[in-house]
């Protein structure tokens, strides 16, 4: 079993960023670091610890890997800026990569999220070529007309027999709850029925500060975004989970994207035995085993003398930082 170290990490502008480095005890052998990225609100272990075991995973075979807090989740606190949240999130995903850049000399990344942490994942890549790889579970669905209706009747046939799909409804937890009694149940299922029989009854704003405010991205411009990163040569592995739809047939989650060219170059699987989060342990061990392949796969793409022009032109070295100073101050 190869020996780990895993140390703390304070980083970014200002050293506020937060995470946890986990590497194998020798010298990195693969030349190339992994981001594994926050799910939702949920802080750096991901949900059931999943970060934590995909962290250690990696690094085990030789891919060190930061799992760490963006700005304003978990350890990591808010941003003093103005700036959006995606566009926050971008410059903490860079910050982690100048640490891992600085402190382990790498400059290739891959990057790992599930759900949001995909959409973040995709944002970086998009934006810092020293992404080499992007992996994500349960990122942007773009199910046809067709799949949708096939999924809500699938749900309707379900509903009966299964609580889960039961609960999964907010009106029916509502309705359940009025009927236990709960005042907030009950007025949630009144103000629900008002709305519904008399739509200009509720006329207030909503003001639910959890809602997201993310603007919504077409198949096309969805597609553009996957075209780009595999004309640069990023690899794209896109697992889906049975959460979402109960069946897959022909990359159905990417339906409304079918027929493109380019959907022939992701790595797509759909993994009807793994849920949204990996809940049991069963799950894990596969969707640990498929991210081990995958990491250890790109990794062995690109030849060493490749990945020294890359590092290169990324971002300057120590001496070349030094020497442009020493240039400016002679000027």
């Amino acid at each position: 079993m190869t020996e780990l170290i895993e140390r703390p990490a304070s980083f970014g502008p200002e050293g506020t960023l937060f995470g946890l480095l986990s590497q194998a005890a020798s010298e990195s052998p693969t030349g190339i670091g992994c981001l594994v990225l926050n799910t939702g609100a949920n802080h750096r272990i991901g949900p059931h610890r999943i970060n934590v075991k995909i962290a250690r995973r990696l690094a085990g075979v030789g891919v060190p890997t930061l799992r760490f807090d963006l700005s304003g989740i978990g350890d990591s606190p808010s941003a003093q800026t103005t700036q959006s949240f995606r566009t926050q999130a971008v410059a903490d995903m860079k910050a982690a990569m100048d640490h891992m850049e600085d402190s382990l000399g790498l400059h290739r990344f891959l990057v790992f999220g599930i759900c949001s942490g995909a959409e973040n994942g995709l944002a970086i890549a998009l934006a810092d070529p020293r992404v080499v790889g992007l992996m994500t579970l349960d990122g942007a669905i773009y199910l046809t007309r067709t799949a949708r209706i096939e999924r809500k009747l699938r749900r309707w046939a379900a509903f009966p027999v299964n609580g889960a799909v039961r609960r999964s409804y907010a009106w029916w937890r509502d309705l359940a709850s009025a009927a236990s009694g709960d005042a907030e149940g009950r007025a949630k299922t009144l103000q629900r029925l008002r709305s519904t029989f008399l739509p200009g009854a509720n006329s207030a704003p909503n003001a639910n500060i959890f809602e997201a405010d993310t603007p919504w991205v077409s198949a096309e411009e969805h597609g553009h975004k996957l075209s780009t990163l595999l004309d640069r040569g990023v690899a794209l592995c896109m697992l889906y989970s049975a959460t979402y739809n109960s069946s897959d047939r022909n990359r159905g989650m990417l339906g409304q994207l079918a027929g493109a060219p380019y959907l022939e170059r992701i790595d797509y699987r759909y993994m009807n035995d793994v849920d949204h989060t990996a809940t049991t342990l069963e799950m894990q061990g596969k969707l640990l085993g498929a991210i081990e392949a995958w990491a250890t796969s790109v990794a062995k793409r690109t030849p060493p003398q490749q990945q020294q022009t890359f590092a290169a032109r990324t971002r300057p070295t120590a001496e070349a930082k030094l020497s442009a100073l020493k240039e400016a101050v002679s000027i």
